[in-house]
């Protein structure tokens, strides 16, 4: 393993419970010498990664600015942003971005409808790979030989073996969800909350990410699901054909965006 790779280990100790580490604990943690601790948190505290308070560290001013960055760059999150807008307007839910990190998913961005969502859907926040709308929309729509990969690397994943015991059912299960085009969630990721999610495909790329609405179990005897799907998978489609367009260095307008379409709530 790199030693790039073992730097960005540390900054993965970082959590809600874990604000400030020594290197002693990074030691610990990474089965590492005491010198080698650090050194990477020296370097990584002279790069901004980390800020240092008398040997105990914490994430530092450059992540910060490396997320206001990406916010401003993401090719992804340019094309997403006006959509997914459009989508928490025409539902009142609150709409989200997700992306798959190896073998990871992260919410990257939000969008607040007049029923705001709770802090498992906030931005960052990592979502479990097998459980939730986000994941499933995504995980049912990679080539066959990946996705089989996947599973039988998570194998022991009680989240896994919910949806098949083996690979047979669990492909049986995400091959339902494909042919339904989107999955629907109840309380999986938070108590009271459903959520609803479809794939952006972007042609010849493949999956490039989710799109997800988040709403309160209470309200599903009122809300047309078949509906809702449409009206995320029409966005997820604007999604692509933008990413498309800054792809080709075109200009991306907004066609049709605001015309009336069949609502998704009875």
């Amino acid at each position: 393993m790199s030693k790039f790779v073992r730097m960005t280990d540390v900054l993965d100790l970082f959590s809600e419970s874990d604000t400030l580490l020594t290197a002693e604990m990074v030691a610990a943690r990474l089965q590492l010498s005491r010198p080698t601790a650090f050194r990477y948190l020296r370097e990584l505290s002279t790069a901004g990664f980390l800020a240092n308070y008398s040997g105990h560290y914490s994430l530092g001013a450059r992540i910060i600015m490396l997320d206001y960055r990406i916010r401003q760059s993401d090719p992804l999150l340019k094309a997403a942003r006006d959509p997914l807008q459009h989508l928490s307007e025409e539902t009142g839910f609150t709409s989200f971005l997700c992306r798959m990190y190896n073998d990871e998913v992260v919410n990257v961005h939000q969008q607040v409808g007049r029923y705001p969502a709770g802090e498992a859907f906030a931005r960052g926040h990592p979502m479990p790979m097998f459980r939730g709308a986000p994941s499933q929309a995504m995980l049912a729509f990679l080539p066959p030989a990946r996705l089989r990969k996947i599973c039988e690397k998570h194998m022991d994943d009680p989240d896994l073996q919910r949806l098949g015991a083996d690979w047979p059912a669990q492909k049986a299960h995400f091959s339902d969800v494909r042919k339904r085009g989107y999955y629907l969630s109840e309380q999986e990721l938070e108590a009271g909350a459903m959520g609803l999610a479809v794939p952006i495909l972007m042609p010849p790329v493949g999956l490039v990410g989710s799109i997800a609405l988040v709403f309160d179990v209470e309200r599903r005897a009122l809300i047309n699901i078949e509906g809702c799907a449409a009206l995320a998978q029409r966005q997820a489609s604007e999604i692509a054909r933008r990413l498309a367009e800054l792809g080709a260095g075109t200009r991306i307008d907004d066609p049709g965006m605001s015309a009336p379409i069949e609502t998704a709530l009875l």
